[in-house]
């Protein structure tokens, strides 16, 4: 949630700045201020959030599949029994 709510923030200081940066150009104010630097911040910026999401996502993702893989694992050697393929259907425990 506070990516979306960062993400729409610089959103919208994109758009001001582009248009504030237009406004100057014809004004003859400071426009590269305006125009060139603080979109390319805000550019930078959205840049490095979907880097950070897309990293976080891809960790959660790789998470899941090994605590899945680790789970199922935990679960067929339980303190000195193994338990055979027939897991599920709770057929065959055997005591080593």
């Amino acid at each position: 949630m506070r990516n979306i709510i960062t993400a729409f923030c610089v959103g919208m200081s994109l758009a001001g700045s582009v248009l504030s940066g237009e406004e100057d150009l014809r004004t003859g104010g400071p426009w590269v201020l305006t125009l060139i630097v603080f979109p390319a911040c805000a550019l930078i910026c959205l840049a490095t959030l979907l880097r950070d999401h897309r990293k976080r996502f891809s960790a959660a993702d790789r998470g899941s599949d090994s605590s899945a893989s680790n789970s199922s694992a935990s679960n067929s050697s339980v303190s000195g029994t193994s338990v055979s393929a027939d897991q599920g259907r709770g057929s065959a425990v055997h005591l080593n």
